[in-house]
């Protein structure tokens, strides 16, 4: 045979079994075993904090693997409970051969809840069998301490062997890692049960005796700990406290009920829709990190357990109509990040909104930029977009004018440093730097080409970035007068007029009947198909001819795969269903496309994108949609088929059932006025009915609002109250 003239890129592929579980900065990853071996699945582990602080926590008995028993139905989002039980054992005394072989039976249960900075765990080895058995038992415990971006693949510039101490007697076992950022991370065990026979830095063992019916229970403690090698009488003031298992996860609970008891109510004629909606709050949740600002999504589970700037924005403008605390704690978070110097590494410029933080000890020590990293050239416009959207949803003018000297450098930013001077456009020059080349939503390297699928020399104009700019220029040239900054409102209009007018005679594709993914820094269209357009649908930028011609050309075969709309059309030079960008479909893409149809009253077009939206919600465990799923088509008795590194919770994903709910209703705000416009429903609904929508302007009232199927036409009606209607759901709980 020849040689073989390819590179190789491995997928870390995810399995759907896999279990995930967060809480705040801590997060884990394991099968349905419980038991956690990176040895055997590279990405299953305890993390926090951007590093994995536990590797290894296995249990055997007799030296045999126990055999997981599947829960069926819906998993409990606060602790995970594991069943497990020994292979059918024969016991037969090699003293006295003839005597009738006795049949062992042994099961386990284990109890696992995460705390902000570690985990508790109860377990109990049971005999099942009529006699006294004894059996050995090990625990492998092990802390390997990497950064989550070597988990993912990235090498370390340090070939320095990484040294793990470890210290341990009788119930209790430490592993300490001195980092090269000058701090020192630990994970420190205890174990409350039978005395062990052993304990190393493998783990613990033990030999049972446990009479007939009889069982050993355990209760492990977990926590995870860095602080300043400067500062090593830290390490002696981390006593390992925490609450009770049963208390966690009954102060788990709580939070969620009163996190969810903030939702509106949806019933609907399908009770499976209703149960999307529920675990959307669930998940969101579950995504949501304290801060000093409130409650922020982090963007996604395993990979992205941190803050997006653009993920976490337009998850804010999804939820908004629902949930407008949550806008209001992003806004306020990431308005504290913005950017305050030029930092060419970091891709930082005063004014720029974030694209995201990490931590860990490659952040840190500046082997990947992505500690506070700002290589996003939609994050600033989208913020903007949201904290427009945010006033007219509550009508806070008063927050308006506290967040004004973000907006402010915001739009500076956008002046000195966003636009082309050449062409009015916002633009971006992409890293060289192990940062990212193409910075707008689609960031794979190879996401923006022309039709000959030449990647397009930069700078770069995206038309989705335009339209959120255009949307955030109309926008505060109503709001900025309220405030008092007439000659700011002024400005935005004149500037809202002249990048239409530019947008649509350098973007619009007559032949294609679609705008054009981007320009490029030649000033030469991007002439390929692609879900960005829609995006132009939510600014005001097009004439409504020309909106119509647009919604119906998204929906046409190329694009359209039966589950939604494709981020690439199938006859481009680059498309592949089996791609993070180009050709695969994305849930939060399809939901703002949505929501552009609406605002444009595309009745037909929104309810058959709806439709496809929804139907796919059916075939995804837990009806979760996935951060992407393939762009293969739609087949009669086939589901979607999830693109296979894809996150599951995705903060915008989930939130993207919120933002199509109120694209049906065609929810509109005016400073706390709650409206609607055009509805409609797709076929697989008869009815909506959305409970308690807070008014969040002087009334303080409550709208309640549905939608009925009447023939071919979607009726809808809105009621106000100054209550909360009662809740089915509440009275449940």
């Amino acid at each position: 045979m020849g040689s073989f003239p390819y590179e190789i890129h491995p997928l870390l592929i995810l399995s759907p079994l896999d279990v995930i579980y967060k809480n705040s900065d801590n997060f884990g990853i394991w099968p349905p075993s419980g038991d956690i071996d990176s040895e055997e699945f590279s990405y299953h582990g305890l993390y926090w904090r951007g590093m994995r602080f536990l590797s290894r926590w296995t249990c055997r008995v007799l030296d045999l693997r126990p055999v997981p028993l599947i829960e069926q139905g819906r998993r409990d989002p606060f602790c995970d409970r594991i069943h497990r039980v020994l292979p059918v054992l024969t016991y037969f005394d090699p003293k006295f051969p003839k005597k009738p072989r006795l049949v062992v039976r042994l099961s386990l249960t284990q109890t696992r809840v995460l705390d902000a900075s570690g985990f508790l765990e109860s377990f109990v080895l049971e005999n099942r069998s009529p006699f006294q058995v004894t059996v050995p038992l090990s625990w492998g415990t092990g802390c390997n301490f990497d950064d989550m971006f070597e988990v993912r693949g990235f090498p370390r510039r340090s070939n320095v062997l990484r040294a793990v101490e470890w210290a341990g007697s009788g119930k209790n076992s430490e592993y300490l890692y001195r980092g090269e950022d000058g701090r020192v991370r630990a994970t420190r065990i205890s174990v409350s049960g039978p005395h062990p026979a052993s304990v190393n830095k493998e783990g613990w063992e033990w030999n049972l005796s446990l009479p007939p019916g009889g069982e050993a229970p355990f209760e492990f403690r977990v926590r995870f700990s860095e602080w300043k090698a400067a500062h090593v009488a830290k390490k002696k003031e981390l006593p390992l406290k925490q609450g009770t298992i049963d208390g966690t996860i009954r102060r788990l609970k709580n939070d969620y009920l009163h996190f969810q008891g903030r939702w509106p109510e949806i019933s609907t004629s399908d009770p499976f829709f209703d149960r999307c909606f529920r675990q959307a709050v669930q998940d969101l949740r579950i995504l949501c990190t304290p801060s000093r600002e409130g409650l922020v999504p982090y963007a996604g589970l395993p990979w992205f357990a941190t803050v997006f700037g653009r993920d976490a924005l337009i998850t804010g403008l999804s939820t908004l109509w629902a949930f407008p605390d949550l806008s209001r704690s992003i806004l306020l978070l990431l308005g504290r990040c913005q950017a305050q110097r030029k930092d060419p590494k970091r891709a930082a410029e005063p004014g720029k909104i974030i694209h995201e933080m990490r931590s860990g000890e490659m952040a840190n020590t500046g082997e990947i930029p992505f500690g506070r990293y700002y290589g996003s050239v939609d994050s600033t416009p989208l913020y903007l977009v949201l904290a427009a959207q945010y006033t007219l949803r509550t009508g806070d003018l008063a927050f308006l004018d506290r967040l004004w000297p973000v907006i402010e450098r915001a739009f500076k930013w956008i002046e000195d440093f966003g636009t082309d001077p050449r062409t009015g456009f916002v633009v971006y020059r992409g890293d060289t730097d192990g940062g990212l080349v193409q910075q707008g939503w689609k960031d794979s390297e190879d996401s923006v080409f022309h039709a000959d699928g030449r990647i397009a020399p930069h700078p770069i104009a995206l038309s989705e970035v335009q339209s959120y700019l255009h949307w955030a220029y109309t926008a505060f040239g109503r709001l900025a007068p309220r405030i008092g900054r007439s000659r700011h409102g002024k400005t935005c209009q004149e500037r809202a007029n002249r990048l239409r007018k530019a947008f649509i005679a350098a973007f619009w594709l007559p032949s294609l009947r679609t705008f054009a993914l981007a320009v490029d820094g030649n000033g030469n269209p991007c002439s390929v198909r692609t879900s960005n357009a829609g995006h132009v649908l939510l600014s005001g930028m097009v004439h409504p001819r020309m909106a119509n011609t647009l919604g119906k050309s998204l929906l046409e075969e190329d694009l359209w795969s039966g589950w939604g709309i494709r981020t690439l059309g199938t006859r481009e030079a680059r498309f592949n269903p089996v791609s993070y960008h180009n050709g695969s479909v994305w849930p939060h893409d399809n939901a703002m496309i949505l929501w552009g149809m609406s605002r444009h009253g595309l009745v037909r077009p929104l309810e058959r994108l709806a439709g496809g939206f929804f139907d796919g919600l059916r075939f995804f465990r837990d009806q979760r949609p996935p951060e992407l799923y393939c762009g293969f088509v739609r087949k009669e008795d086939e589901g979607p088929v999830a693109y296979p590194t894809s996150c599951s919770p995705q903060a915008w994903s989930v939130a993207s059932v919120f933002m199509a709910i109120g694209a049906l209703a065609g929810f509109r705000f005016d400073m706390g006025a709650f409206m609607t416009g055009l509805s409609g429903l797709p076929a697989c609904l008869d009815s909506l009915s959305i409970r308690n929508i807070p008014v969040c302007g002087p009334e303080k009232a409550f709208v309640h609002y549905s939608i009925r199927r009447d023939g071919h036409k979607a009726m809808s009606s809105v009621t106000m109250s100054s209550t909360r209607a009662d809740s089915d759901l509440s009275k449940k709980n």
